[in-house]
């Protein structure tokens, strides 16, 4: 029956696809984010700013004058792709492996050590579908990518933001997730690393549906006091991106999604509207997240706080963390 679940998986991620594809280019067509002007302050730091998505929200972040630091495995590709040697006040490249603990807590410290404050966290390299693959810690590979090393990262980092923000204008924390995250929905909390049973899309909507409910938690976490930190996931949009290496039909279709997916340069605009736009200091992020830069609902799934709670403990369980953001030794 394993064949039948994950053709159904399957189906229904293409579904969603399809219906968001018709929205992104019919019925609510791309919007460009109102963020201009000088914006040197803002220091931001971003995984995976190497290609696709990232690498053209770093672009535009470039642009608005942030000074940022980019996390990712190919330091010397993303340095050639961002023009490195003309940004060399501005940007700082480091490796960071998110499939590896060890690579993601050297990452933090490098970052630590640069001794600015950090205004903004995009936590936004991802994997898509492939085989079912573990790290060396025994996590499965879209989960351990998308969301525990995110999860891990923002922990070390979470003191840096917190010093950063201010009440009037608390750091953030940016989660970029996708409507996959409906199709993690039957999420087994028992088995998060599906030893049991293993789809290349439900693994890919459980990541982004952790991504969505860390983002919720986290956020209601600081509602209790006046927040110096804010967390947002978002939806970048059907973006043509490398992402569907395992997607035969873009493969063979090639021209057909470049026609249909948006660019990966309108994919960014979402990004630095969750890093810069004003109006989400002190937005209720309650239920929502970002999608072509306007907050939207999220899945039911997602939004209940007694699920959001099991994967928070679950990730702190699997990460060893005895308090988020308190770092020990």
């Amino acid at each position: 029956m394993n064949w039948f679940y994950g053709l159904l998986y399957k189906l229904y991620l293409n579904i969603i696809g399809a219906v968001y594809v018709v929205k992104e280019q019919i019925i609510d067509r791309h919007r460009k984010p109102n963020i201009a002007g000088d914006h040197s302050e803002v220091n931001i730091v971003i995984t995976g700013g190497s290609r696709g998505i990232g690498l053209e929200a770093v672009k535009k972040l470039l642009n608005l004058k942030c000074r940022i630091i980019v996390g990712c495995r190919s330091v010397d590709q993303a340095a050639e792709a961002l023009n490195a040697k003309d940004h060399s006040d501005k940007l700082t490249i480091l490796p960071l492996d998110l499939m590896k603990l060890d690579s993601v807590r050297s990452f933090a410290q490098q970052v630590k050590s640069t001794g600015i404050p950090i205004h903004c966290l995009i936590n936004n390299a991802g994997i898509m579908f492939g085989p079912r693959k573990e790290t060396e810690e025994g996590f499965e590979c879209q989960l351990a990518t998308n969301h525990i090393g995110h999860f891990l990262l923002s922990h070390l980092l979470f003191s840096n933001l917190e010093s950063a923000g201010t009440a009037e204008k608390p750091a953030r924390i940016v989660n970029v997730s996708s409507i996959a995250h409906f199709v993690g929905s039957w999420m087994d909390f028992e088995d998060l690393h599906l030893k049991k049973f293993y789809a290349p899309e439900k693994s890919y909507g459980n990541s982004k549906a952790a991504q969505v409910m860390f983002s919720q938690y986290l956020d209601s976490m600081q509602a209790s006091k006046v927040p110096r930190v804010r967390v947002i996931a978002l939806h970048p949009g059907v973006v043509k991106t490398d992402l569907y290496t395992h997607v035969w039909w873009v493969k063979i279709f090639d021209f057909v999604a470049r026609a249909l997916m948006k660019t990966a340069e309108q994919g960014g605009d979402t990004v630095v509207h969750a890093a810069l736009a004003p109006d989400l200091a002190s937005a209720d992020l309650t239920g929502k997240y970002l999608e072509n830069s306007r907050l939207t609902n999220i899945s039911d799934f997602t939004s209940s706080l007694e699920n959001q709670k099991k994967l928070w403990e679950a990730s702190c369980a699997m990460l060893n963390i005895q308090e988020f953001g308190i770092v020990q030794g």
